[in-house]
């Protein structure tokens, strides 16, 4: 189980494939400014990228993993 803390100026974030055939929540970016969260399936991802991108999204998020 970890907890990511979501930064304010994250912008959009998508499902991609990540090392090892894992899937990510990945806001695009490279660098200082690039946020991800690997997950366990294409199922968990995309419940997490949908809260991620809604208007009202939590500070803080635990993933189960």
């Amino acid at each position: 189980m970890a907890r990511y803390t979501i930064p304010q100026n994250i912008g959009k974030v998508r499902v991609a494939m990540g090392l090892g055939g894992k899937y990510t929540v990945w806001n695009g970016k490279q660098g200082k400014h690039e946020f991800s969260i690997t997950c366990r399936n294409r199922k968990q991802a995309e419940e997490i990228a949908l809260l991620l991108n809604s208007k009202d999204r939590p500070k803080e998020i635990e993933v189960h993993g």
